[in-house]
């Protein structure tokens, strides 16, 4: 349910966020939609900071083991 929640409040955020820097690129913003804008883009970002403190207490719980991660190498003139 979390990961789900999360991913809508992400997406809902930066649609508030491109709606924020449409505002603001306008010869004469409104500032009261800004202020109402960010207001709920900090509102749902809020909401995403308590999932993820959350999300941190139970991972606690379950112990998680560290995940190795390795990145490809890269291709350079030298090795074909």
């Amino acid at each position: 349910m979390s990961d789900k929640l999360f991913k809508s409040l992400l997406f809902k955020s930066a649609r508030i966020q491109q709606e924020i820097e449409r505002e603001q690129s306008k010869l004469w913003p409104d500032s009261w939609r800004l202020i109402k804008l960010k207001k709920i883009r900090l509102a749902i970002r809020d909401r995403m900071e308590r999932i993820i403190q959350i999300g941190a207490k139970g991972a606690e719980k379950r112990r998680l083991q560290p995940v190795k991660i390795t990145m490809p190498r890269r291709r350079t003139a030298h090795n074909h």
